[in-house]
């Protein structure tokens, strides 16, 4: 990690990744210099700590600015001489370590983060209307591009159990599937679309970010994406943060 003074610039932009409000492009550009850079790396997981420790702060101050205002001389001592004074402090305190407690057990860990932050439904195909012979199937498109990842599932797996070779159906119900969360599912019809399948490329990229979600980093890793043109420079800045 560099020792010395971190340029203004630099910081600022850590700052606005930790915060979220780069723009899409100003992302994918920090984090593909996150990816050949460990300093900057090191910095960003010393930021993230950094604002824990400020929120953190701020509830304490909360803690003692509610506790000052609800304080009467009263309760500065009960009948017996026990300071309340301390009893509040214990409180902001236990208070704040269990709120740190929370976040640490509820943030998402690095493979769930990276899924949310790089996962993206398929956008869908076209859907021909009036073509009767896949009525059927773009029905279930309309449903799927609208979001109804059950409906269009279901309908497409009729039509698979009919045609169970046909890869545009296992490619979107297993789109359906991943969206829904439902790895179990995604996983095995991502892993079956061969390399002549026009759809072999983006179901490498998505079977990867599945092997993310279900928590299988290594088998993530062995997956040869690195060199598409689509999906490289995101899959190598993902395997950067896994290292």
């Amino acid at each position: 990690m560099n020792q010395g003074r971190l340029d203004r610039t630099r910081f600022e932009r850590i700052e606005a990744y930790v915060l979220g409000s780069m723009s899409a492009d100003e992302r994918a550009l920090f984090e593909q210099e996150l990816a050949g850079d460990p300093a900057l790396r090191s910095e960003l997981e010393l930021q993230r700590e950094n604002t824990l420790a400020i929120e953190l702060g701020g509830m304490e101050r909360m803690l003692k600015n509610v506790s000052a205002e609800h304080r009467t001389p009263e309760l500065d001592r009960d009948v017996s001489g026990t300071n309340w004074k301390n009893y509040l402090k214990y409180a902001a305190v236990v208070a704040i370590v269990l709120s740190g407690a929370f976040w640490v057990l509820t943030r998402p860990s690095t493979n769930e983060r990276l899924f949310a932050e790089h996962f993206e439904a398929d956008p869908g195909l076209p859907v021909a209307m009036g073509a009767s012979t896949d009525l059927a199937f773009s029905d279930a498109m309309v449903a799927y591009k609208l979001g109804d990842y059950s409906e269009a599932r279901a309908k497409w797996a009729a039509l698979l159990q009919a045609d169970p070779g046909n890869d545009t159906l296992a490619f979107y119900i297993g789109s359906a599937a991943l969206a829904m969360d439902d790895v179990a599912a995604a996983v095995p019809l991502f892993e079956n679309l061969h390399a002549g399948s026009a759809f072999h490329d983006k179901a490498q990229w998505y079977l990867f970010l599945a092997y993310l979600k279900a928590g299988d980093p290594a088998k993530a890793k062995t997956l040869p994406i690195d060199d598409s043109p689509v999906y490289g420079e995101r899959a190598r800045a993902i395997k950067a943060e896994l290292e």
